[in-house]
This record gives structure tokens, sequence and C-alpha cells, in this order.
């Protein structure tokens, strides 16, 4: 996904063969359908224009009867099969003379309809595990066709897959496609064109042969990949390569002498054209021939790169792995952009299923356009840079980690902190397809002074919401997930939800509020001065970009509908780290998720009140602060903010560690440099404001939601420096959360890797301050005013004197995290502290309260309501 409002059209496959029924009448098993896709996802490969196997005497046709000139009206040793529809079936004009097979579908609704050879061991052609066979059968349509196999094993006959969409032809047509190997057991095949439109098929000469071995080329190169570069090879192929796709479009290849500058003498490339794009892709990839595909040990990390040339922005690096089970697709590493001149596409595999033994790779085209690609490569990857070693045994000067017995119950994506000291801990389905399948959305209340988990009914999958503490201390969430992506969509394309409620901690229940104006998948929601809380960003029922920004009212508990609500009409990204500013004006720091920046600079000043924008330039690497942290870094009225890290989870380059910060009290403001990040480059970063007005910045990952980064640091912004401490033990990238406890403890949740797997363990950091001697508040109201002053008791010194925010938190964002910093005077154990006037500096609702000694070491936080 990128931010161009993504739509459907991005959508990239992950199986052949989607929404078939068996050939007959039943349909297919689904257990043994799943056993079959770990073989066939590989893509059926096919070989482009691949000549006439019948021009090659010593590949014997298997087919019998093949030119249907046997039997009546039903030719001896083929069925008519199908489902939905009905055909009409007829004997016509043959080829060269003799007689075709005929059907027509008058009113098409749903289904199928195709001739097959019966399956029977008389008449299905007899195939051998191991072996790719070519097909060929010609054919007249009015509508275009599917190729259409099954095969033959153990457990019966099963449906193989679609092996590529032909177009409609008004004269004779032959349709061709080369298998990969057939999976091991298999014994049969039965095949045929597939007619599913309103029109009329006619077919003939059907064949199956047995295609040539792949010749000798040698053993790998330095890139790893037998024939790399594409140079050997006389036919239309080169060797050890397939070309693989499905779903409905146009497709030609063809060998290229146009490579890039500086190739090795003899490269090729390989040119694939599409036109008439419906669904599905096409892709160069190394043969699964025995001895083609590349040979991997353990299981990661391998640097993969590609050379391309494309017109088109609809070209992802897909990669396939072998095991024991047999080929099945993987992962997409990366989207690419359009490349008018060669380009070098570069991407990390981190990890590859147990037992991985070779792996396929290659950029796939799935839209209108054309692709290039040449120089293949996978290589291990070159270890990380380490990070500077950290003295764990000195807790007074580093902080200690301390990993709790007790785990969580749930896959804990959404937290947030409630105004009695609880969290509240939202899954929803907890990106779990089956879980949002069987309708079973979850939370549980956490208290973490005693360990205790209590379950919370959830009435619609929260997954993906947007959340913020309202001024009364309820929560409100908004949007979530309305529907998980389809088997042909691409792994992004969520649609979300207009739903909104708000959680009671009196009743520990959620309450139906109306919906939003619009759908939202990963909204953002900021606090206002007001109480009320805008909110933009994610997308929308049609999983698209969603343009639409929103407004909460708080006194009506609604939202106002769309004309109410100034419109930028632009679409800030998915969880755009959008803060409220002292003028009432929002700043967008760049930080984001999934992909590249917004245009321009990439960070912008907000009116939210008359929709402009101004653009704050100086932000490094705008492109890679996708999973970035964002944060206020000292008190908010020092009006300076800082972004972290980051990478892009589409085009999978290794993450950052460079910092920049903006002064948005100049006049004219613009990001600068601050201190990288010590250690590695990472996305995924949780940035924490602790009560001595430091910053945690824990957890990570150099890649897309793998190479886990184990590294914690503390930024002090009066001396703009970091101070590595020691990290935390148990290893977190996507969906982790980190929130600040009342007693200055931060606890950290959550984790869920590319394997879709979740870290259940929770982590609590200790930051130096937990071991020194600490000030006590004995007193302190329980709700101020604006502007008003108030009394406090105290234990010890308190030379300052600080409000902070209760966090929500979700994607590495918390938008309305915020220290403000009070005036206090006094002396002995009595001091007066005044809260600020300015709802902007403290938009209403509970706070917790500390106070810092001479030393820096802040106290244990009191509850205190501003209003």
């Amino acid at each position: 996904m990128t931010y161009h409002s993504p739509g459907r059209g991005n959508r990239i496959s992950r199986t052949a063969g989607q929404n078939r029924q068996s050939q007959g009448t039943g349909t297919r098993s689904p257990a043994l359908l799943a056993g079959l896709v770990l073989v066939l996802v590989l893509g059926l490969f096919s070989a482009v224009n691949p000549g006439n196997a019948a021009d090659r005497p010593e590949a014997v046709n298997l087919v019998q009867n093949p030119g249907l000139e046997e039997g009546a009206d039903l030719p001896h040793c083929f069925s008519r099969s199908g489902w939905g529809s009905k055909g009409a079936w007829a004997v016509a004009a043959g080829r060269g003379g003799g007689r075709a097979a005929s059907v027509s579908i008058a009113e098409y609704v749903s289904g199928d309809r195709k001739l097959l050879q019966t399956e029977s061991p008389d008449c299905a052609p007899a195939v051998t595990a191991g072996t790719g066979y070519e097909m060929e059968i010609w054919y007249q349509s009015d509508v275009p066709v599917t190729l259409t196999a099954f095969v033959h094993g153990t457990s019966g006959w099963s449906y193989w897959g679609d092996l590529q969409t032909f177009p409609a032809s008004s004269g004779w047509s032959a349709a061709r496609k080369q298998t990969p190997v057939v999976p091991p057991g298999t014994t049969m095949m039965s095949f045929g064109l597939a007619l599913a439109g309103s029109g009329t098929l006619t077919t003939d000469d059907y064949s199956l042969r047995a295609a040539a071995p792949p010749q000798e080329t040698g053993p790998p190169g330095p890139a790893g990949v037998l024939n790399p570069n594409l140079s050997a090879g006389s036919g239309p192929l080169p060797e050890c390569f397939v070309s693989a796709g499905w779903g409905e479009n146009t497709v030609s290849g063809s060998l290229t002498d146009d490579v890039p500058a500086g190739s090795a003498p003899g490269t090729r490339a390989f040119e694939l054209v599409m036109s008439n794009h419906i669904s599905g892709d096409a892709k160069l990839i190394p043969s699964e021939a025995p001895g083609c595909a590349p040979s991997v040990t353990g299981n990661g990390p391998w640097d993969l790169s590609i050379d391309y040339l494309s017109t088109t922005a609809s070209a992802s690096f897909t990669v396939f792995v072998h095991t024991p089970a047999g080929w099945q697709y993987w992962t997409d590493l990366a989207v690419l952009p359009a490349a008018p001149g060669w380009t070098t596409a570069k991407a990390r595999l981190e990890k590859v299923p147990a037992g991985t033994d070779r792996v396929s790779f290659g950029i796939a085209l799935f839209g209108t356009g054309t692709l290039k690609t040449t120089n293949y490569a996978l290589l291990p990857a070159p270890p990380d840079p380490l990070p500077e070693p950290v003295d764990p045994g000195q807790p007074e000067l580093t902080g200690s980690w301390e990993v709790l017995e007790s785990e969580l119950p749930i896959r804990a994506v959404h937290t947030t902190l409630l105004h009695d000291g609880r969290l509240l801990l939202i899954a929803g389905s907890g990106n779990d397809g089956n879980l949002f399948a069987a309708g079973e959305f979850r939370a549980v209340l956490w208290d973490a002074a005693t360990g205790e988990f209590t379950e919370v009914p959830v009435p619609y999958d929260m997954f993906c919401a947007g959340h913020v503490t309202l001024p009364d201390g309820k929560v409100l969430l908004a949007g979530g997930t309305q529907e998980y992506p389809g088997a042909q969509d691409g792994p992004t394309t969520f649609e979300g939800s207009k739903q909104s409620y708000y959680f009671d901690p009196a009743d520990d229940s959620f309450h139906r509020l109306p919906d939003m104006a619009g759908a939202h998948w990963y909204p953002s929601l900021t606090k206002l001065g007001s109480g009320d809380v805008w909110s933009a960003g994610g997308l929308n029922e049609k999983a698209e970009g969603t343009v639409l920004t929103e407004m909460f009212d708080y006194s009506s508990m609604s939202w106002l509908p769309q004309a109410a609500v100034p419109q930028t009409w632009s679409f800030w990204g998915t969880y755009p780290h959008m803060f409220l500013l002292d003028d009432g004006t929002m700043f967008y720091t760049g930080g984001h998720t999934f992909g590249s920046g917004l245009p321009g600079t990439g960070a912008s000043i907000y009116n939210w009140q008359t929709a402009r924008m101004w653009d704050v330039p100086g932000l490094r690497q705008k492109d890679l602060r996708d999973q970035a942290g964002s944060v206020f870094i000292g008190p908010v009225q020092d009006q300076r903010l800082m972004i972290v890290g980051g990478g892009n989870t589409e085009t999978n380059e290794p993450a950052i560690s460079l910092v920049d910060i903006v002064d948005l009290n100049s006049p004219t403001p613009s990001y600068s440099p601050g201190p990288d990040l010590p250690g590695p480059g990472k996305a995924y970063v949780n940035l924490v404001n602790l009560p001595d007005r430091t910053v945690l910045a824990s957890n990570g990952a150099r890649h897309n939601r793998a190479s886990d980064v184990l590294t914690a640091a503390l930024y002090d912004p009066a001396d703009n420096q970091w101070q590595s401490v020691p990290a935390d033990p148990v290893a977190r990238n996507y969906h982790s959360t980190a929130i600040l406890l009342p007693d200055g403890r931060v606890a950290v949740l959550g984790s869920n890797p590319l394997d879709n797997s979740f870290e259940f363990r929770i982590s609590v950091y200790s930051p130096p301050y937990m071991a020194a001697d600490r000030p006590r508040i004995l007193e302190a109201p329980k709700r101020a005013g604006y502007g008003e002053s108030f009394t406090v008791q105290v234990d010890g010194e308190a030379t300052a004197a600080s409000l902070m925010s209760p966090m929500s938190a979700t994607h590495q964002t918390d938008t309305n995290a915020r220290l403000i910093d009070l005036p206090i005077s006094g002396t002995g154990n009595t001091y007066t502290v005044q809260v600020p006037e300015n709802r902007n500096l403290v938009p209403p609702g509970p706070y917790m309260f500390t106070v810092l000694d001479g030393a820096g070491v802040p106290s244990t936080a009191r509850w205190v309501w501003i209003s």
C-alpha cells in the first residue's frame, strides 16, 4: 500500500485456482485442497510461447482420442464437466476437417463448463511424479477461457489449479502451458478449457507430453542462482527459469538484449508485457526443476536482488519456498516503484519455514504494463552492526528489565492506561483471520499491580481502530476492521469500519455510539483543547485510502456529519502522527504506517479549522518513516517534537537510526538533525515520555516484521544526547506497545512478526530513578481548573512538577502523549503549583501528577483531573 490512495487494483495473489469446484457435481474437499496448495501455490509454471510439443518426436501424446474423432456425440474417453450455470453441448466442425466439441452458456451466473479426459485408468493420461508436462488444446471462443487441471493420487482425484486464462479467439488458437513437476504420488492427470461466461467454446486436438528436462547449467555462480543473467538456453525461456502466473489477463513474454549497463557479456533480460488485466500476475522465477531453484541452509537471513525496468508500480518482489510438504508461496517482500531506467530491486528475506531447502523468487507484474528482469542474486546477508555493550548490572545508572511470570491472554494490539491505574488491552480479532471469521473479538483489563486479567465482551472487531481518553476518563474507540482481505487480495487491503464505542471504567463495558461519517481502518484520534476529537487517515469500506476528516463532538457524544467538518480532501496515510500544538493547530511529524511518506517535505503544520496545510522542511529520509516513533520532548510548552527511526514495509529497505527534531516555537519551523539512535537502525520504535523528562526508546526491527533489534536508549533533551541502556530481553516489532505506569515503570507488550505469531510475554522497564530515593506526594487535589493554583504536600524536596497524559497507544503511536510543566513554588513540605490557562497545552481529562526533586528524581504519580 502506498500513500496515493491505495485500492484493490494493487492486490497480489496468494494462491492459484480461486473459487473453482472439482470436475463433476461435488465440491473439493477443503482438507485435501489445503494439502495441495502447499505444492501448487508456487504459481503453476508456464512456458511463454513454448512451441508445439508435437515438433519433438520423442514426446508422446498421452491423451487418448486427442482429435475427438471416436465416439458418438460424446467423444470416447472424455467427460462433460462443470458446475453452476448449465451448458448446451454439441458436435462441431474440427480444426482439420474432422470434428470438435462445443459448449454454450446462454445466461451465465456462476461456475463453468469444460470437456475433460474421463477420470479412469483406461482414459486419463498416466503421468510420472516429479515430471513436468506440456499441455495444448486448440480452441475457438467468444469469451476468455481458462486452462484447468486435475490430478489423481493416493487420496483420489482432486483439483490441481487454473494454469492460465486465454483470450477470446474467433479463429483456431492454441492454448499452451507447461506445468510444474507433478506432486509426489500423482499417477494420472485430466485437463481442459473452462468456459465461465455467456458464449460458446469449441475445442479440438488435445495433447499432453512430457517436457524436456532442463539442460545442465553448471554450479551456481557468485550470485547463488543458476544462470543468474539469463544467458544460457536456446528456447523461448532461459535455462532453469519458468514464467509463472495466474488470473484473468493477457501476457506475452520474450528474451531481449536490452540489459543494464555493465552487465556481464551474454546477459539477457526477460520482458513481460501484460494487458487486459482483471486479476492475477505474471513473473519469471527460477524453476522448481531439480538443480535449478537456489538451495538454502538454515532459516536466514538472505539478501535478494534483481535488476528490473518497469513502466508500472504494479510490481512486487515475491518469494516461494520448498519444504518437505512441497512448494508454497511464502511472502511479498516489497512493492516496487515504476522504473523507467534499469534499477536494482533489493530485499532481505529474514526467515523461511522450518525444513526449507530451496527458494524461488522474482518480480510479479500485477497490472497493465511492461516489466524486464535480469541479474538475479540470492546471498547470505551480512550481519547487522552490533549495538554497543551496556552493563546490565548498574540499575541506578541504566535501569533494569523484568519479564513477568504472567502472560497476556490475548493478542493485545491496543493499550490504554485508565484513570484507575488498570490497563485496557484490546485485540479484537488480533490480526487473525480465523478469529475474524468466527466472530471472536476479545479485550481484557489488566491490573499491573496484581497481575490479574479480566475478560471484557467486545461488540465488534476493534482491530486497528483509533482510540483516545475522553475528558471524563472514558475511552473513545472509532473505526476498525469491517472485513479481512480475500484470498486474491493484498495483505493490507482490509476494509474499514464506521462503528464507534466508548469504554467506561465505571462498569467495565463498551457502549455504542453513533457511527463515524465514513469508515476507517488505522485512523488517528487527537484530542483538542475543547475536549472534542479530530480523526483522519486509514482505509475506508472499499479498502482504499480515505480522504475524509472526522470530528467527534464531546458535548453530544457523537460524530459530526461530513459537511460540518472542514475537509482537506487529502489522504493523511494510516495512523498519521498528528499532535495538537499550543495555538490549536496540529503538526504531522511525517510518522505513519505502511510505505512511503506524504508528498512534499513529508511533514506539515495543519489548521484543522480552515483545512489549510503548510509544509515543514528538513525531515530526512521521509520515505523511511514507516513505523517510526514520534513524541514531544521535554515539557509540551517547549513545542519541540522528535521523530525517531523508521523504515518502509513496502520496499523493505533496512530501517534507519536517524533522529530529527523540530522547534515549533520558531517563526520558521524546520527539522534539524538530532543525535542518531544508538545501534542499528530500526522501525517499530516504542517511544515513552518519562516523568524525569527523558524519553525511552525501546524495541524495533530492521525489516518488515523481522530482524528484531534488541536495543534501548534514554534521550535527555537537556543535553541532546542518547544513553544506551539494557534492552528489553524480549524481541518485539509490529503490534507492540509501551505504556508508562503511574509508579514510573514502563510496561511493554506484544509483537506480531512476519509469520503472524504473537508474543504474549510482558516486559517491564524500571528506569534509573526507580533505584533512587524518591520524593512522595502526601496530599494533592483530585481536580483542578485551568489557570488554577493548588497546594500539595510532599515528603522530600520538590523543585519541579508536571502533568502526564495517560497513554493510549497502538502501532508505536500515541498522538496525545505529553508532559506539561507546572510552575512550582514553596519550601519544606508545602508547595503551590499552577495549571496553565491554555487548554491546547492541557486538553481536559485525567492526568498523572508528579514532582521532581533537585536530583531530577520523580515521585510516583497521583491522579488529578483537569477541567
